[in-house]
């Protein structure tokens, strides 16, 4: 059975980091990057995939290294990546199937479905051996207190038998998955076909199955006989308070010459405890047949399902494999963001194609009015190769589900075609709020130049969100290719707010922790709105030397912003205020790493405010020829379309400016009708 494994090393929500293991990358792994595979890779057949989030711990402070990745295949082969696109290939971490799993799984060729999970004080995968079609099946785990090859701790040990089921049981021992509830506790879920998924109680110290708890729960079961009890592979997670457990259903497997027949896809509930019970969202429960389809097949990707939901630095995470229809007809893997709405249920957001500020339209949750509409279609000039065409009929619609990491003011920049010789115009909704967007005849069908966007102006906030797209119809028609989501910083970059990063975390208070060589990234910036920079800096704790440096597009790229930790005043709440030196004429659109350097421990980090360049008059009646109406906590002002810039974005209104700052206003001098001087004028009235 194809099920695909995805866990946060050590822990699946972030307020449980603290209990992470000494872990550190070493200089193989940036060497292997260069020369990694893409994260859409294929491994063989009956592959069973597992990614973890790597972890540092170090005198109690905490930072996420990278990621690693577990499959099937030559019984537990490693990968690792820092960025969750980019792999390298460890081999298999065993030499030979343990002696133990002949007796329970007798004929036995191979070691399946691994588990990173970390507990205890040491990384541990628990896997199952068995024979495909059969329940004489049983799960056991190995363990070591470091991950990555070639690293202090590294080596793994075999600690037999977890569980096992015979032939005469009406569940199996497959498929495990670990989760930690909100108290502390660990449970293992598992199974397939038959009773579907078990969960039974874990022992961390021992790795075993509890002693004061020896019930085997069942919390999801396909009822239906057309269904066949096809269930399996399950994913347990927290989220919000409720536990979310997503399986895998239906047929599969069939690939190449036979990808028609899988059928695979993928289904979830909630529970407010973790034995449930589970219910989907029209209310079943899923012990008794009930589950929300989260994501089945769409265009060429057939069967995606055997996933599972891990916990990233700022967002939940789900990785899955599918087959690729117009390309070799074999397994890939996604690696998806999981939105929730607000009253916590999970959507399916973007595959990973190495941005987060994107949306690729034909992954979003197509709803067709009639048949032909939204088509799939394939395009040299289309970002990712596929754009939908025809979008024309009124109730069709397009669903994108966003993690977003920082609030405030965007543009969407909407990525279309109009070979028409008029204006199209489509229907925009950003949560619940809706307007009408014009979309003018570009002279071709089909062909997406990057010229060839509107701006469409939005209020997001942070975490999910959902956008629609609509035909309008109006007689005219435009296809669409891709929606970017360009930030509009007026003033602040909140540290919190980034998109993703390596040796960062989040506090339990959601302030951003950084150590030596660690990196943030931010997306999409929109920097002509940053008007007359006079000062930037840095809000820091926890520090009294080293570098944050704002790089140009990557986390090596030119650096913008130099801003020195030693050179400090002092703010309120315990912050100081570090000064930054740089390219005060920012433009256009770029991507903004933040990196550390030459840092002791771990340094906490606040916004980067942009202080505008201030003038002070002496002489009264000045005036203030400056005005705020900012609230401290936000961007100020909105995003307002007017006239093209020569970045490509839509030129921004004036920004409000921020009194709360520490840095010192730059003095100058004005007369009454505002002009500047740089010294001062002995008559206040001049004409």
């Amino acid at each position: 059975m194809q099920n695909l494994i995805i866990a946060f090393a050590g822990e699946k929500t972030r307020a449980r980091m603290a209990e992470m293991g000494v872990f550190e990358f070493s200089a193989a792994l940036s060497e292997g990057v260069t020369a990694a595979y893409k994260a859409v890779m294929r491994p063989t057949e009956g592959t069973i995939l597992t990614v973890s989030r790597l972890m540092a711990d170090r005198a109690a402070q905490y930072a996420e290294d990278g990621y690693a990745l577990m499959s099937t295949n030559n019984n537990l082969q490693l990968w690792t990546s820092e960025d969750a696109y980019t792999w390298r290939d460890h081999k298999s971490t065993v030499s030979a199937i343990p002696q133990w799993a002949y007796t329970y799984a007798p004929g036995t060729e191979g070691i399946w479905a691994p588990d990173v999970f970390y507990m205890n004080g040491e990384y541990r995968v628990y896997y199952c051996v068995s024979v495909f079609g059969k329940r004489s099946s049983a799960i056991g785990y190995q363990s070591t207190k470091s991950i990555m090859p070639g690293t202090s701790g590294y080596g793994w040990t075999d600690h037999g038998h977890v569980f096992h089921t015979t032939t005469s049981d009406k569940y199996n021992a497959i498929d495990a998955d670990v989760v930690r509830d909100t108290e502390g506790n660990y449970w293992m879920a598992f199974g397939s076909f038959g009773l579907g998924i078990q969960l039974i109680k874990l022992d961390a110290t021992t790795g075993y199955q509890a002693s004061d708890d020896k019930t085997v729960y069942n919390i999801a079961r396909r009822t239906s006989s057309a269904s066949g009890g096809a269930e399996e592979g399950p994913s347990l997670i927290e989220h919000g308070g409720q536990y979310f457990l997503f399986t895998a259903w239906d047929k599969c497997c069939m690939q190449g010459p036979d990808i028609e027949q899988t059928t695979y896809k993928t289904a979830y509930g909630r529970a407010d405890k973790v034995t449930g019970p589970y219910v989907d969202r029209a209310g079943y429960t899923m012990a008794n047949g009930g589950g929300t389809i989260l994501l089945e097949r769409y265009g060429r990707y057939v069967g995606p399902g055997g996933g599972e939901a891990f916990q990233d630095l700022n967002r939940v995470r789900f990785v899955h494999h599918y087959y690729d229809l117009n390309g070799d007809k074999y397994n890939h893997i996604h690696i998806r963001d999981v939105v929730f709405t607000e009253d916590n249920w999970a959507e399916m957001g973007q595959p990973f194609l190495g941005r987060y500020l994107s949306a690729e339209v034909e992954h979003g949750v197509l709803t067709r009015a009639v048949s032909g509409d939204l088509a799939i279609t394939r395009s040299n000039t289309a970002s990712n190769g596929e754009y939908l065409a025809y979008v024309n009929t009124e109730g069709s619609k397009i669903r994108l589900p966003m993690n977003i990491m920082q609030a405030g003011d965007y543009l969407l920049r909407y990525r279309y075609a109009n070979g028409g010789d008029a204006a199209a115009t489509h229907k925009v909704t950003v949560n619940g709020k809706s307007q009408t967007v014009t979309l003018p005849p570009t002279g071709s069908w089909g062909t997406f130049p990057e010229n060839s966007v509107v701006m469409v102006p939005a209020k997001l906030k942070r975490g999910g969100n959902f956008i629609e797209i609509e035909p309008s119809p109006n007689g005219n028609f435009a296809e669409l290719d891709r929606i970017d989501f360009l930030r509009i910083i007026r003033d602040t970059i909140p540290a919190n707010g980034f998109d993703n990063g390596i040796r960062v975390r989040l506090t339990k208070d959601d302030e951003f922790a950084i150590k030596d060589g660690g990196y943030a990234i931010f997306e999409n910036v929109v920097l002509d709105s940053l008007k007359d920079i006079g000062n930037v800096f840095l809000q820091v704790k926890n520090a009294s030397s080293g570098k944050i440096v704002i790089r140009d597009g990557k986390k090596d790229g030119t650096a913008v912003f130099t801003c020195d930790l030693s050179n400090r005043s002092l703010m309120d709440g315990g912050w100081s205020a570090a000064k930054c030196s740089g390219d005060m004429g920012l433009r256009g659109i770029k991507d903004l790493y933040l990196t550390a350097s030459g840092i002791s421990g771990e340094a906490i980090l606040g916004n980067l405010i942009f202080e505008p360049m201030q003038v002070v008059c002496n002489q009264a009646p000045c005036g203030d020829p400056i005005s705020s109406s900012s609230d401290p906590s936000t961007s100020s002002g909105t995003a307002e379309p007017q006239s093209s810039s020569s970045s490509g974005t839509t030129a921004i209104g004036p920004r409000a400016v921020r009194h709360d700052s520490p840095a010192p206003a730059r003095k100058a001098y004005r007369d009454l009708k505002g002009r500047s001087f740089d010294k001062q004028i002995r008559y206040r009235v001049m004409f």
